[in-house]
């Protein structure tokens, strides 16, 4: 029963949303519709003006990618460094071979994190959030700026991955391959659509007859 309003414009009213386990849902909405606002709600970074958002009880552990998430990285370390502080129990081989798969090649490794550019951040960012044990994963535009090889890999972790998946992108493709449910912000409400973006396509062709 959330509701939030910035000013005159209102986001949500009386908005509903249960996610469960294996739900890999995807967001939309235009610009301006609060579907990034709707995941810092879910990740407790901000507080919706009325209503309730909370994450269960049964032992969820979260991951964020926000738009600015390389921006939290320690920038005095080296690229290896900070995937072994993460899992510290991988050869030097795991680790290159994962980094690889994020297009972060051997040279780019070894450099300080404050040398890479925005999308070898970024592609960081998202290789440190897929190594950490988590059942829900929250990502805001997380393929801003990652290559084809980079997404693909994406893609394939997602589709792999057992716990629940929260996502916002404007990458149509990349939510055709990903989500099995889709839920648009539409008049202050969440409608979901309990079927991939193709079924999603199908019954708003249907609604507009």
């Amino acid at each position: 029963d959330m509701s939030h309003s910035y000013g005159e414009n209102i986001l949500f009213l009386g908005a509903n949303l249960e996610v469960e386990s294996g739900d890999r849902i995807a967001f939309l909405g235009p610009n301006g519709s609060g579907k990034s606002t709707l995941l810092r709600f879910i990740m407790g970074i901000e507080k919706p003006d009325e209503g309730k958002v909370y994450l269960g009880k049964h032992n969820v552990q979260s991951a964020y990618f926000a738009q600015n998430q390389a921006e939290a990285l320690d920038l005095s370390k080296t690229v290896i460094d900070t995937m072994f502080e993460a899992v510290p129990d991988w050869t030097q081989t795991q680790i290159r071979s994962l980094l690889g798969s994020f297009c972060l090649t051997q040279d780019a490794v070894l450099k300080p994190v404050r040398k890479l550019s925005g999308g070898e951040k970024a592609r960081l960012a998202l290789a440190l959030m897929i190594v950490k044990p988590c059942n829900l994963l929250v990502l805001d535009e997380p393929t801003n700026h990652l290559d084809i090889p980079a997404k693909q890999m994406l893609e394939s972790a997602i589709k792999e991955y057992a716990g629940a998946a929260l996502i916002v992108s404007h990458d149509r493709y990349f939510i055709s391959q990903v989500a099995n449910m889709i839920v648009e912000l539409r008049d202050g409400e969440l409608i979901l659509y309990r079927g991939n973006y193709a079924y999603y396509r199908e019954k708003k062709e249907e609604e507009k007859m």
